[in-house]
């Protein structure tokens, strides 16, 4: 089995191994022997729960005689795929790599090839990765808060405007809940925070972006339908039907637009250079690849139009 060239130069190292080994069906009692020859500790009940996460394919039964059946196997490429995932876990100069990181691994490989990872597996892949988004510390989230408060807010907006735009996040963040309304207030005074006029509309700024004017709504359309999509991936409620006809509608996209990227680094005199700077390595590809598939799933859902509708709805409310 070949894993799409997914060389890296980075902490996870070469996915692509070494052709020379000859990788066969295995037990789970293999794969446990695969891994000690690694010196990494392993167990049985290692592989079922790298199975229920998605890390792995469920493995395939074998009867091999008329009065019972042999121990399922996992297929030589789920057998490789294990060895390699934990081969990139321990070459981490960090200790360790997070779960959440492989299984990102795994998503990518799901993304751009349809021989290792099947749309079973990437389900319960999402499921995981969806159960991993946006938790993290309340300190490590406040600080995360603070740093979009600090890019959306105008130079004048004041400590009380930031503060109340940071609690409103921070609290969506904590808890996956959006109050559309009152987010469009608080992030629409951090954005233009100059006072209403009496008799005159609400001036409003929007910031310069790659394709145009960036205004506050369009920040909370993309936030609430990508709350809302991976709440759906959580709760596994999008079949894999759905999950392959958006990664059919994604591959293309993705791929144009890794064709363009070049070109569009140098939109205005390469001012949004950054936005379009490719990852130098497999981990932040996996990273942005699966965010875009989010996001694509998103649109493909109607949520982002939704949300859209709903952000502007608000707008309009507080204008009033």
């Amino acid at each position: 089995m070949q894993l799409p060239e997914l060389e890296s130069r980075c902490k996870f190292g070469a996915m692509n191994g070494n052709r020379a080994n000859a990788w066969v069906e295995g037990t789970s009692a293999d794969l446990v022997a695969d891994a000690l020859a690694l010196g990494v500790k392993a167990s049985p009940r290692m592989v079922t729960s790298w199975v229920e996460d998605g890390m792995l394919a469920n493995p395939e039964p074998r009867k091999t005689s008329a009065h019972g059946s042999d121990p399922r196997v996992f297929s030589p490429e789920q057998r490789e795929l294990f060895t390699r995932l934990l081969e990139a876990r321990e070459r981490s100069p960090l200790g360790r790599i997070p779960q959440r990181s492989l299984v990102r691994v795994v998503l990518y490989l799901w993304l751009i090839d349809d021989t290792v990872v099947l749309t079973p597996q990437a389900r319960r892949a999402w499921r995981t990765h969806a159960r991993a988004t946006g938790q993290t510390t309340a300190v490590r989230r406040s600080e995360n808060v603070r740093a979009i408060v600090e890019q959306l807010a105008h130079p004048s907006a004041s400590l009380k405007q930031r503060r109340a735009a940071q609690l409103v996040l921070e609290e969506g963040e904590r808890t996956g809940r959006i109050d559309v309304d009152r987010l469009t207030s608080v992030l629409t005074e951090l954005y233009s925070p100059w006072p209403v006029q009496p008799g005159m509309p609400r001036i409003e700024r929007a910031l310069p972006g790659p394709f145009g004017p960036v205004p506050v709504q369009y920040h909370i359309a993309i936030w609430k339908a990508r709350q809302q999509t991976i709440r759906r991936l959580r709760h596994e409620e999008i079949d894999e039907l759905e999950l392959d006809r958006v990664r059919a509608v994604y591959r293309p996209m993705w791929a144009d637009y890794q064709a363009r990227r070049p070109a569009l680094a140098t939109i205005g005199a390469g001012e949004f250079a950054a936005y379009f700077a490719e990852p130098d390595t497999m981990e932040g590809r996996a990273i942005e690849a699966v965010d875009a598939f989010v996001s694509t799933l998103a649109g493909e859902l109607g949520l982002i139009e939704a949300a859209s509708h709903a952000a502007e709805t608000a707008r309009l409310r507080l204008a009033r």
